[in-house]
Order: C-alpha cells, then structure tokens, then sequence
C-alpha cells in the first residue's frame, strides 16, 4: 500500500502545472459527489417516513368514503327495520370519521391558499427559482359507489354530497441541489400541512437543476383555484 501511494506520489511530480490542477480538481469533485450523496440519502430516508404518515391519512380518509357510499346506497333501496338498524349503525361510525376528517382537514393548508403558500417561499429564498406551477385536475378521494339505475333520478347526489376531494398543485423549481433539498425541507416543516406525492430531480444541465413536486391538499369542497 505504501509502495502504491509513493508511486502515485512521483507519477504527481512529474505532471505539468496545468495537468496536477486537472486531477486534484476531479478529487475535490470525487469527495463533494460522495458527500451529496450522503445528504441525498438523508432527505429521502425523511421523505418517506412523511410519505407514510400521509399514506396512512389518506387511508383513513378512504375508510370515510367507502361508509359514506355503504350509506347512501342502503338509503336508495328504502331499507326494512333490519336494514334501518344497520344505517343507524353505520351512522355512528361515520359521525367518528367525520369529526377525524374534520381534525386532520383544519391542519391542511385551503385549496385557495395552496399556490399562494408556495410563491411566497420562493420570495424569499433567491437561491431557489419559479419554473412553473400548475394545478391538476381536482378527484374525489374514493370515487362514490353506484346507485341502482331505477334510484338514480330519485336521488342524483345521495353519494356525492359528502365527498373529500384532492387539490393537487404541480410545482417545478431550480436551483442547485442543496438549495431545492433545503426548499422542499422546509415546504415539510410548514404549519400547515400539505401531502408529498412524488418529488422528481432532472440534473441533465447540471449545475442547474430542476425538481419536480406533486402535492396536494384535501378538502370537503370541490370548488378549485385558476393559476
């Protein structure tokens, strides 16, 4: 081993002024591309311990939206007493789940408030810039189930009116890739809440960089923001 680094040692020496400065700045590149590495392996580690605190949201969410359609499909067939007891019973259930979405709903950032929260980020942080924001197309949560054809008309909205519906926002920024991990860290540690659905990085023109984020927000209203 000490053979080897003497070697090398010599083989430095001999190289031109021009040459030793080509190959120590490729080292420093070496140590900084492993130590980014490491930071990179970081965030993603806390991304997905979020990303699953959001997933189990949104499951409890679902769970909502399947009893509300159980409910309004029992309504729809004019059920007997045995039948009026299971609606009561899955009445209460969805009280509980009511007051759950209520509670995580409050510490959600509004749809109408959504893009704003962003913008306001990047005013503030010079190092980061604005490509683009758009917003996709606004989803019920869980697609109601269907009602019988013959109580269609009857009742049009009885699954509907209850419905959690996702607000997403599509968010595109640049920067250098330590200034977009310190970005997106702190879109996590907002007071209000926001769901990360999925985070892409395109170095292709490095030293500029680009990152993706999808997001999204939850609520009882349909009604969406223009950007």
């Amino acid at each position: 081993m000490k053979q080897t680094g003497e070697k090398l040692a010599r083989r430095f020496d001999t190289l031109k002024p021009r040459e030793r400065i080509m190959v120590f700045a490729a080292g420093v590149a070496i140590i900084a591309g492993l130590g980014f590495v490491l930071v990179i392996d970081g965030a993603l580690a806390k991304h997905k311990i979020l990303a699953a605190n959001a997933e189990k949201h949104r499951g409890d969410l679902a769970q909502l939206q399947r009893q509300n359609a159980e409910l309004a499909r029992l309504l729809a067939l004019d059920p007997d007493a045995e039948g009026r007891k299971h609606i009561d019973d899955l009445r209460q259930q969805l009280g509980g789940y009511d007051t759950e979405l209520r509670g995580v709903q409050q510490g959600l950032v509004p749809p109408n408030r959504m893009a704003k929260v962003l913008e306001d980020m990047l005013s503030r942080d010079s190092n980061v810039r604005l490509v683009k924001l758009r917003t996709l197309p606004v989803a019920a949560l869980v697609e109601p189930a269907g009602i019988p054809a013959d109580n269609t008309a009857a009742k049009p909205s009885a699954s509907s009116k209850n419905l959690v519906y996702k607000h997403g926002i599509e968010l595109t920024v640049e920067g250098n890739y330590l200034d977009l991990l310190e970005y997106q860290s702190r879109l996590e540690k907002l007071p209000w809440r926001m769901f990360f659905a999925r985070t892409s990085v395109n170095s292709a023109d490095y030293p500029r960089v680009l990152m993706t984020i999808t997001l999204y927000t939850l609520s009882l209203e349909e009604a969406w923001l223009v950007v």
